[in-house]
């Protein structure tokens, strides 16, 4: 094997050097793309709370009845920040012949009545649009014994 001479060793780095800066720029730029952040100002869901509860459908006002309360719901990838309570959401419930609920602000909003004992947990929906028009849902769950 014979050594190098010195003009050779010099005409390899004058080839590869702009196949290695591209490589470079390639790898650094690819952390940089494909992933963007949430808009962490759109509610993706609402919460509902209690997401669980029991009441009893013997039992006399208040007993009988347990009283809702749903906001948005933050992006996953967003730090939870605090939220107004939403008063213009719809409430449905999964089982109208034994809950109903309240829609009316002021008087029985988001408010859960067991009107009989349910089968099983009866699901709690609150709906409503979010900044885009957007629709969006949250869900408990209440057990009328």
């Amino acid at each position: 094997m014979s050594p190098l001479k010195v003009t050779e060793f010099r005409a390899v780095p004058k080839v590869f050097l702009p196949s290695l800066l591209s490589l470079l720029l390639i790898a650094l730029s690819a952390g940089c793309g494909g992933h963007s952040s949430p808009d962490c100002s759109v509610a993706v869901a609402l919460f509902v709370s209690p997401s669980a509860a029991t009441a009893d459908h013997l039992a006399a006002a208040p007993g009988n009845k347990i009283s809702y309360v749903g906001g948005n719901g933050t992006p996953d990838g967003c730090i939870p920040q605090p939220a107004p309570l939403r008063l213009d959401l719809k409430w449905s419930v999964s089982d109208s012949t034994n809950v109903s609920i309240g829609n009316t602000p002021n008087v029985d909003y988001g408010v859960a009545t067991c009107i009989n004992a349910a089968p099983a947990p009866v699901t709690v929906t609150a709906s409503g649009l979010n900044k885009l028009g957007a629709t969006i849902t949250g869900t408990a769950t209440l057990t009328c014994k």
